[in-house]
């Protein structure tokens, strides 16, 4: 029974900051493998003993592990178990040191673990929950300051408050030697020696080599270009680790498999630059192997340009997009659900724990499908990482916020934010931005909006912020689908010109003060105007449906009252932006 239990709650903090210090890809995937085989060690500690979980359910759990422990354990046994699972966590950690480094090494505030027990109560398990949550807010007040002596050596590349440290090895190649500390070189090791994720440019590529992958067997001279870049690739020695999406099926043919696994970076020819590759690798700068080496990057150039020409005249695919996407997802007052009076019970805490981990699980099933093409960084039910291609982002946001009310009506509501960013850009950047993009939308009144934003390689960026059902008149018209008219798969759709946002810049005062009927006449005006298209025909049918979805789109809404022309404007920036990129 509850009440001759202790509630025992085991929590690991910084989980978000450690995480999203990455540089690539692969070290954002590690850090939240790390944090989900950080728990389950937790976890594994409560299964030994007589304690019940509470959830997750189980330390097996991969997909839908939280970073926090709830158990029941027998009454005046919670505190040993909470320091005995504080223990084991801290003890595999030491063991990546001595595995990644070789060697133990201070890492103070990694990992930090929090645990707090709230004892029997006459109230049982709900009195139980509500002290517990007090003395956690109250714990996580307290900091420990551990000393920490370090030698002159510089900070860390990725987190500045701790030391760098020397490298693991010392077969690293030039582009890897960055200074990091004992903590992010585990998050690096880790990330190379364990399953991985795709790059940027994989993920951005994704729907290009799809095609490539499906011509390559009735188009000989598709064939050729995939094999020429594989081998100027292998004659400059500049083949990188590489994993391959989930969604993209394994071919037989080893060229193909190697466009699969290793080529999301080479159908670029933006990356065949034969200065930065050979400061990339440690080349020679001058001389004759530098002439022999540019001679080897001057063919992959050649190929990637081929293959690119070669698909759009023979089978109408447009070179490969640029942009991909940060998908971000929370469940909007979660810890206020978890205290409803009607839910507030050992099993309705379990019952959630079970739809949050169907949730990640759905989620993760369909990011990783064939339709989108998307990898996973982290899903925890309630809690989503992503990256997406910039084609299939926009479904992907609908397709995992639809998840969580398939899986449960009575879960919260869910927010939303996707940021599009340049293959090129940094990823540390483009995470914050899309952290502020998914804050702007929980700060949305009651929640439940989807903030779409893009970042572009200069810097300009804008955000767009809307309730999920941007029209009352029609609940079931979301936001993306609005915004899907935009998306472009074809090199021979209409476009929209940037000059349309210039024209609703100059006259955005004006068109607020419209009749609604007149300000969709002009609004259908000016979005003809800068509308080009292969016919006439086209040209018109592409204005009617813009109109439509940008007059949904800049309604004026309870947030925007004030400047009823700043819904549309900033809907009119992403829509311009996904015309220009989103293929």
């Amino acid at each position: 029974m509850d009440d001759h239990q202790d509630l025992v709650v085991v929590a690991l903090s910084g989980v978000q900051r450690f995480i999203e210090e990455s540089r690539s890809t692969s070290d954002l995937r590690s850090g939240s493998q790390i944090i989900v085989e950080l728990t389950a060690q937790a976890v594994s500690v409560f299964e030994e003993s007589a304690a019940e979980l509470v959830f997750p359910a189980s330390a097996r759990e991969k997909v839908g592990m939280p970073n926090r422990v709830v158990a029941l354990a027998p009454a005046g046994q919670g505190a040993e178990l909470a320091k005995r699972a504080v223990e084991r966590v801290h003890a595999h950690w030491k063991e990546w040191l001595r595995e990644f480094l070789g060697r133990e090494e201070d890492t103070p505030g990694m990992p930090s673990v929090v645990w707090v027990v709230a004892p029997p109560r006459a109230g049982g398990y709900p009195e139980q929950w509500k002290e517990a949550q007090r003395r956690l807010a109250a714990r996580k007040q307290v900091r420990n300051f551990t000393a920490l002596e370090a030698r002159s050596t510089g900070l860390c590349l990725l987190s500045p408050r701790w030391p760098a440290t020397g490298l693991p090895s010392k077969d690293l190649r030039p582009f890897e030697r960055d200074m990091l500390s004992a903590a992010n070189w585990v998050k690096r090791e880790h990330g190379r020696r364990r399953e991985g994720i795709a790059s940027t440019y994989a993920i951005a590529s994704a729907p290009f080599r799809a095609a490539v992958l499906e011509k390559m067997n009735d188009d000989a001279a598709v064939a050729k270009h995939v094999k020429d870049l594989r081998e100027a690739v292998k004659t400059a020695e500049i083949g990188l680790p590489g994993w391959p999406l989930r969604g993209m099926a394994e071919p037989q043919d080893d060229t193909a498999k190697w466009l699969w696994r290793h080529g999301g970076q080479w159908v670029y020819p933006d990356s065949w630059s034969a200065e930065s590759l050979a400061r990339q690798f440690g080349k020679p700068a001058s001389g004759e192997e530098f002439d022999l080496f540019r001679i080897a990057v001057g063919v992959g150039l050649i190929a990637a340009t081929r293959l690119q020409k070669a698909m759009l005249e023979n089978h109408k695919v447009a070179p490969p997009a640029s942009y991909l996407a940060i998908l971000t997802q929370d469940l909007d007052n979660m810890g206020r659900h978890l205290s409803d009076p009607d839910v507030l019970s050992r099993k309705g805490h379990a019952e959630i724990s079970d739809q949050l981990r169907e949730v990640a699980e759905k989620q993760t099933a369909l990011l990783h499908s064939p339709e989108l093409l998307g990898a996973t960084a982290y899903a925890g039910g309630d809690d989503l990482l992503a990256f997406l291609p910039a084609a299939t982002a926009l479904e992907g946001a609908r397709a995992c916020k639809q998840a969580v009310v398939e899986v449960s009506s009575s879960l919260p509501t869910a927010s939303t934010a996707l940021l599009f960013f340049h293959r090129k850009y940094p990823l540390r950047l483009a995470l914050a931005e899309a952290r502020k993009a998914l804050a702007a939308a929980k700060s949305m009144p009651e929640k439940h909006a989807l903030a779409v934003g893009y970042l572009r390689r200069s810097g300009t960026q804008e955000t767009y912020v809307r309730k999920w059902t941007p029209d009352r008149s029609a609940p079931d018209r979301l936001v993306t689908d609005c915004l899907a008219v935009f998306a472009r798969s074809g090199p021979q759709e209409a476009q929209l010109s940037p000059g349309l946002l210039r024209d609703l810049e100059r006259d955005g005062p004006a068109l607020g003060r419209l009749r609604p009927d007149t300000l969709v006449a002009e609004l259908r005006r000016l979005v003809h105007r800068h509308t080009s298209a292969p016919t006439a025909e086209q040209q018109k049918e592409f204005a009617l449906q813009a109109t439509d979805q940008l007059r949904v789109l800049g309604l004026p809404d309870s947030s925007s009252s004030a400047n009823p022309e700043q819904p549309l404007i900033a809907a009119a920036r992403v829509a311009v932006f996904l015309r220009q990129e989103c293929r």
